[in-house]
Formats: C-alpha cells, sequence, structure tokens
C-alpha cells in the first residue's frame, strides 16, 4: 500500500454509497418562512436524534437545540458571541487554532477555565473519559456515528454539545450538524427564531435517522479498518476511518506528542 495516502493533514471520511444513493431521493424543499413546516420538521428531527443517541449520549440536561453547517459553524457560532477567554488540548480541531480569538492550546487542562474537547478525540479519533473534568465545556461530538456504542458522559459543567453528519456519514459538503445547549444560544436562537437554515439538509438529516443506527456504519466497515492497520501495522482508532501511529515516518501526521494520526477513507472504498 502507498504511504502517500496519508499526505492529507485533514480527514476526509468515506463516503458510503448507500447514504450517497439515499440522499438522492430526497426531494429539496423551501417552507414559507413563518408557516411553521420548516420548524415542525427540525423538532422532529430534535426528537428523533435524541433517541438516536440515546445510548451513547444522553442529552436530556440539553433543552434547546439548533440546526448548524456542521461542527465548524457551531464554532464560529459559539466564538462570535463568547467573552470568556478559553482552552484546547494539543492536537484538538485545528480550526481551534486557526480562528484565534480567546482560545489557547495547553498541554494540560488548566482548572476552572472553560475548556473546548472534542469526544471521541480528534487527535486520535479514540472515545476518552471525561467525568473528572469540572471546568466548563465545550462538548463537540463530531465523530460520535463513526465508533462503536460507547457510553459518552458530558463533564457536569457542560454548556454546550455538538453533533456532526460529516464524519460517520461522509457528508462532508452537506454541512449538517447540531447544537444542543443548557441555555438559549445568543446568535442560533435568533436564527432558529427567523428560521434561516437548510431545510433540505434536515431532511437528508431525517433520512439517515430514518434508514440507520447510529452504528451501522461502523459496523459496516469495522473489520476493514482492521485489516488495513494489520496489513499497514498501524493501531486502529475507535473510529473506523482513523488509524494511529508512532512510526516516525508518519511525523508530519503527529497531532499529540508522538501519534500520527492517518486518515483510512481513501482504502476503506
Amino acid at each position: 500500500m502507498n504511504d502517500n495516502l496519508f499526505d492529507s493533514p485533514w480527514v476526509q471520511s468515506p463516503q458510503i454509497p448507500s447514504v450517497q444513493q439515499l440522499i438522492k431521493t430526497v426531494e429539496p424543499v423551501n417552507y414559507p418562512r413563518g408557516s411553521g413546516e420548516a420548524k415542525q420538521r427540525l423538532n422532529l428531527l430534535e426528537v428523533s436524534y435524541r433517541n438516536w443517541v440515546r445510548d451513547i449520549i444522553d442529552l436530556k440536561d440539553f433543552k434547546y437545540c439548533y440546526f448548524v453547517n456542521g461542527v465548524t459553524d457551531a464554532l464560529n457560532q459559539w466564538i462570535a458571541t463568547e467573552k470568556r477567554p478559553w482552552q484546547y488540548l494539543e492536537g484538538d480541531y485545528e480550526y481551534a487554532r486557526m480562528i484565534g480569538g480567546k482560545g489557547e492550546c495547553v498541554d494540560e487542562i488548566q482548572p476552572d477555565k472553560l475548556l473546548y474537547i472534542s469526544n471521541p478525540a480528534c487527535a486520535t479519533g479514540n472515545i476518552i473519559e471525561l467525568d473528572k473534568i469540572d471546568n466548563p465545556v465545550i462538548l463537540d461530538c463530531a465523530y460520535v456515528g463513526s465508533t462503536d456504542i460507547h457510553k459518552i458522559v458530558p463533564p457536569v459543567n457542560t454548556e454546550q454539545v455538538w453533533f456532526s453528519f460529516s464524519k460517520g456519514w461522509g457528508l462532508i459538503g452537506q454541512r449538517s450538524g447540531l447544537v444542543f445547549s443548557k441555555r438559549p444560544h445568543r446568535s442560533l436562537n435568533i436564527m432558529k427564531r427567523v428560521e434561516a437554515w437548510n431545510y433540505t439538509s434536515v431532511e437528508i438529516c431525517l433520512a439517515i435517522l430514518a434508514n440507520y443506527n447510529i452504528d451501522t456504519v461502523y459496523n459496516d466497515y469495522k473489520q476493514k479498518q482492521l485489516q488495513v492497520c494489520t496489513d499497514m501495522k498501524l493501531t486502529p482508532s475507535d473510529c473506523f476511518f482513523i488509524a494511529n501511529s508512532t512510526d516516525k515516518k508518519y511525523e508530519q501526521r503527529r497531532r499529540t506528542g508522538e501519534i500520527a494520526r492517518l486518515d483510512l477513507s481513501k482504502l476503506l472504498r
């Protein structure tokens, strides 16, 4: 196998043929603003999603739900309204670093300071335990849907939880995600009030929920991931399209310490 497959620093996530066929069946929609139809469909997605992920994460404490253009949009919306300094760990989602502002990259979590953190971890694709964290937390769960059923318990002071349909379902170009929040979101609450989101993307997400379980794609691809990792002497991640390695030939892909994150998407097609 060609090691140049890992030249890209970005995680692509594989396009799932059955998902690609499914979205072709979804008709574009354009509800009249104020008719209530768009809110009804978004409310259905919210209720369905809470139920869909309940074996992984309990969202009952997060009363408010918003549709966003993926977690990158969630991060933009949060940073635009966040006045507190915040921190993120080395190797976490690089956009947190690129966007600048009051975010600080740290090696260890500083007590009390607002923390942005991903779980499954962006740095490795592995699920991490967060139960001992008592910081205020923004929790990025973009990789949920690409792992096995594994309970994620949000830290007690978690303020928002974000989800994406890009990773596990190969819908990077659709820009679809959800924000669950304990309090009304300053900007997204306005957007929701005026029904400003992508109505067709909501329908695509509803179609996925109706046709797949949260771990369907993981189960379909896990054995292929394990075989690729065995053949290439890599360590399989909890996320089915990611592997890790401490081999020096992958050092340009290192995100935290000596661990390189490798995207297997091209090998899983």
